[in-house]
């Protein structure tokens, strides 16, 4: 399916010159890139991550300026 919808987009790219391409391959291919890497991740660091802004540890240097 995928490869019907990629070969139909650079049939229909006759016109575009050799920046069009590389711009199109670009944008692909770092969205792959990041799907990839997406997946990858452990669980461990994604729970470890997701629960660092409720960890309480960090003390607050911004006091309140009270008037």
């Amino acid at each position: 399916m995928i490869y019907n919808i990629i070969h139909s987009i650079l049939r229909g790219a006759q016109n575009l010159n050799a920046y069009g391409l590389f711009s199109f391959f670009l944008f692909f291919g770092f969205f792959i890139g990041v799907i990839i890497w997406v997946c990858a991740l452990k669980k461990k660091y994604l729970d470890k991550m997701g629960a660092l802004p409720l960890d309480g540890s960090e003390t607050n240097t911004n006091q309140e300026i009270k008037p």
